[in-house]
């Protein structure tokens, strides 16, 4: 299935292969990137879960054209943006507990992206603790607010 045919509810998390995790508001931000997502595969293999729980894996991505208005392509405004289309497999739902456990696992894993202080019980331990208590998709993407890594 391509990405255009899944019926989303937003936000959707990714979780990447190496467990990081992405966060999309829309449907153009989950089909937008910048060229070192697009070189290194990056999107290849992320599961992304919906609000609503569903889930799917994401088995090959393709350029399909320019993401942006003509000033995107000045490098003042950063990499130029592509457009993708991802080949989707739907999977099993996840209950809001399993989505909780891996939002745990994936700031644990990169937790440096957490931190911005030198103190992890100010800002981090707080933060792992509301996302463990977090009831829905929703919630935890606005506690974290996951980047779309469409810069990179």
């Amino acid at each position: 299935m391509k990405t255009a045919e899944a019926d989303f509810r937003f936000p959707v998390l990714g979780f990447t292969a190496d467990k990081e995790i992405w966060g999309f508001q829309d449907l153009d931000r989950l089909t937008k990137c910048g060229p070192r997502t697009l070189k290194e595969n990056k999107q290849l293999g992320m599961e992304l879960i919906d609000a609503g729980g569903w889930r799917w894996i994401v088995r090959s991505f393709r350029r399909t054209g320019r993401a942006g208005s003509f000033l995107s392509l000045l490098l003042i405004f950063g990499p130029p943006q592509s457009r993708v289309e991802h080949e989707l497999e739907t999977l099993g739902p996840l209950s809001i507990e399993d989505v909780r456990r891996r939002a745990l696992t994936a700031m644990e894993t990169h937790s440096i992206n957490y931190l911005e202080g030198d103190d992890p019980d100010l800002e981090f331990r707080p933060l792992l603790a509301k996302v463990g208590k977090a009831r829905s998709v929703q919630q935890i993407y606005e506690l974290l607010q996951p980047d779309t890594f469409e810069p990179h």
